[in-house]
């Protein structure tokens, strides 16, 4: 039978150069003793290079014949050494894979080196991101032996067993084996046989089906049944290994959205990061329950694992506690003539899938998020349609997704490639107003009644320490992260044929692409804190809008100084009834069905008030203070604000002056402006330095104001200015219709 010894403590760790080919780097004096998991650029997670790891072991403790190492992940490219004899690379940071160390191993010590290159290459998913590349052996790390006959280890980093549920109690189960013997499958009901049946190596796939099967019913009845194969050889079981399972239906329609088992739900989801502050990408289980609880707490019923394929105990989690996912890998950059990282896209989903396909929490793969930020093109279609297609052919029975960029059209083949569709759409904050989503959901689905929508990404940054009164659009304040959904939400919720939504982001995470709103290499559009240690007050409307736990939250705690003779009080509760308090008078009362109880005009004395909301049993109440000037900590100062286009409008020169249809400005997409040899000329004499940046974005529907407002803190407004006005003078050329 198989054993397993995880490699923690003893591992030596240093900095080296790139591997080149199958050599071995040199190693580097003073390694430092580390333990596993290990991430190597935690403190600077900007920095890119390549950690060496070795680790000693004595083979006389391997009592099998056949032995092999086992990663959790590792970050980003890895190669694999046992004695000076090189093993193999691994391409991509976030699966399950082993090497076979039987033939290099040597009696007596032996000196396992592993490389962790978290470089970008082009030829490796993800290309880019708004999240940080961390570096290292990030999860566990196992010797695994067993004897010469065994279940496949090398099978994708799975366990060597693949299965099929249905919902009528049907199930496909398929053993990959090396060498011979005899398999037996048992299906299990807690500790009772439900289905059994065997089978031989040469012909391992069977059929096997129970009745009236107890579904897995989404956190309503999470039910799980475990199958078992065991390999015998002359009557003794050689190796074992299980997976649990569950028997369930799921159907997504452009009408009625999602059904679990017929019944129509809802899927009112986060989407998730997995680093957390001070391990970086290598959480413990610990860290993960936490994850878990609050995510529970908050009272999602679904939970977008993105961008990448998570750490198998989350997925284990997930089937649990009755969770759906939507899990992904990390295509997020698919550049016209790079045919090699659609391949190791599809390396990421056969492991994806392989690892993940007995789950009954998965409901849908995600092949592609905003592939389309530089552009649309046919290569860019039928790259996707390939990856499309490959992934159906891993798993017919599961949705394709993906998440589109807002600007994407919605008569785009894009839209038409996957069974399913969703936006990550940031109305009101990034682009347009608030007001948007109505209408753009509403023509989206006029325009394309067969294809099923939803909401992949959807959120603004809120930082916890600055507030407002009068809560406006980047000015990072909580009260308007809050506002901000408060105020769409609803407008997906009421619609049936948007399938789910998914807030962007559960948790604060790590980004050192980001400096903003006063925080620094961290995207705060998360519910809760990156440490997990704080709720934000939006963490507490979805509370009242998806928890069946009766509660009630006063929110603004940390808007302690205020200025007025009154103030506004919101309140946030699942019940229906709300009386306030201040300083232990009645105020006011409400009662009504929505999930945020805004009580205005609430009095306001100078120096400390107690305000107490109360729902019969249920209490909560602050401490906030009466000041006669504004605190100054709470409002945030961009010293590289946004370019103010409003204010370029005068009386002499309107929008149509500004911005001219039968010519170019900053407006204009990057698309038309590089399709121009007389614009390309322009931009690459005036602005070199922004260049690069024009070629990368050449297909691209963004304007040319997009990309200055990425770089504002290097280009005045003055200098924009010129520019849109030395673009002016540029026509485009005539079009035949």
């Amino acid at each position: 039978m198989r054993k397993t010894i995880h490699l923690v403590e003893g591992w030596k760790f240093g900095l080296t150069n790139p591997p080149v080919d199958t050599a071995m780097p040199e190693l580097q004096e003073g390694m430092e003793t580390v333990c596993i998991p290990h991430v190597w650029n935690l403190d600077k997670p900007s920095r890119y290079g390549c950690g060496i790891y070795q680790y000693s072991f004595n083979s006389n403790e391997l009592l099998g014949e056949k032995v092999f190492v086992e990663f959790g992940a590792v970050a980003n490219v890895c190669k694999v050494w046992l004695n000076g004899i090189y093993l193999g690379e691994h391409r991509g940071g976030y699966s399950c894979f082993r090497f076979e160390l039987t033939e290099a191993l040597c009696q007596g010590e032996n000196i396992l080196t592993v490389t962790a290159d978290n470089k970008k290459y082009e030829d490796s998913c993800p290309v880019g991101g708004d999240f940080n590349n961390y570096g290292g052996i990030y999860r566990d790390a196992s010797l695994i032996y067993t004897g010469k006959n065994h279940f496949d280890l090398l099978y994708f980093g799975s366990s060597g067993l693949e299965i099929e549920t249905h919902a009528d109690g049907s199930l496909c189960a398929k053993a990959h084996v090396i060498g011979t013997g005899k398999i037996i499958y048992t299906l299990w009901d807690g500790d009772q046989v439900a289905a059994q049946a065997d089978a031989t190596w040469e012909s391992p796939e069977v059929q096997m089906k129970i009745e009236n099967p107890h579904l897995w019913n989404g956190k309503k009845d999470p039910y799980l049944y475990r199958i078992s194969a065991e390999l015998y050889v002359d009557a003794v079981c050689v190796d074992q290994v299980s997976l649990n399972c569950g028997f369930r239906k799921c159907e997504i329609n452009s009408d009625n959205g999602f059904l679990l088992n017929d019944q129509h739900v809802k899927l009112n989801g986060v989407a998730k990061h997995q680093d957390c502050e001070g391990v970086g990408n290598g959480p413990s289980n610990e860290q993960l329950d936490t994850d878990m609880q609050l995510i529970l707490e908050v009272g999602a019923n679904a939970v977008r694992l993105s961008h990448y394929q998570h750490p198998q105990y989350f997925y284990d989690l997930c089937d649990q506690n009755g969770l759906l996912v939507w899990a992904e890998i990390p295509m997020l950059g698919m550049p016209d003539g790079n045919t090699a990282v659609v391949e190791n896209a599809k390396q990421q989903m056969r492991e994806l899938i392989i690892q993940n396909k007995h789950r009954p929490s998965i409901f849908c793969w995600g092949i592609q998020n905003e592939t389309s930020m530089y552009g649309e093109s046919l290569e860019l279609y039928h790259k996707t349609e390939d990856l499309n297609t490959f992934t159906k052919s891993l798993d017919s029975s599961r949705y394709t997704t993906s998440a589109n960029l807002f600007s994407v059209k919605f008569q785009s083949q894009l839209n038409f490639i996957p069974d399913i569709t969703a936006y990550n759409a940031y109305f009101g904050w990034y682009h347009h107003e608030m007001d948007e989503y109505d209408p753009f959901l509403e023509q989206f689905h006029a325009e394309n009644p067969q294809i099923p929508l939803g909401i992949s990404e959807y959120g603004v940054d809120g930082n916890p320490a600055l507030h407002s009164a009068t809560p406006k659009r980047k000015d990072y304040s909580e009260e308007f992260q809050a506002l901000f959904h408060e105020t769409v939400y609803p407008k997906m919720r009421k619609r049936d044929f948007v399938w789910g939504t998914f807030v962007w982001n559960m948790f604060d995470f790590g980004s050192v692409l980001r400096n903003e709103g006063g925080t620094q290499g961290k995207n705060c559009k998360g519910l809760v804190t990156f440490d997990r240690k704080l709720k934000k007050d939006v963490f507490y409307y979805y509370k009242a809008c998806w928890s069946e736990v009766p509660f009630i939250h006063v929110g603004g705690r940390r808007f302690v100084n205020r200025c007025g003779e009154t103030t506004t009080v919101k309140v946030y509760s699942n019940q229906k009834y709300m009386q306030l308090y201040v300083n232990g008078n009645m105020v006011a009362e409400l009662q009504q069905d929505g999930p945020v109880f805004t009580f205005e005009n609430v009095p306001l004395t100078l120096g400390e008030n107690t305000i107490r909301a109360v729902s019969g049993a249920y209490v909560d109440e602050i401490q906030i203070t009466g000041v006669t000037e504004p605190e100054k900590s709470y409002i945030y100062v961009d010293p590289n604000p946004e370019y103010n286009v409003k204010n370029w409008f005068a009386a002499e020169q309107s929008e149509e002056d500004l911005f001219p249809e039968d010519r170019y400005s900053v407006m204009t997409s990057m698309r038309e402006l590089m399709a121009d040899p007389n614009v390309t000329a322009l931009l690459e004499k005036e602005t070199p330095e922004l260049y690069e940046e024009c070629v990368a974005a050449k297909k691209a529907p963004i304007g040319l104001l997009f990309l200055f407002n990425r770089k504002r803190n290097e280009y005045s407004e003055d200098y924009v200015k010129e520019m849109n006005k030395k673009l002016r003078n540029i026509k485009k050329p005539k079009t035949n219709n």
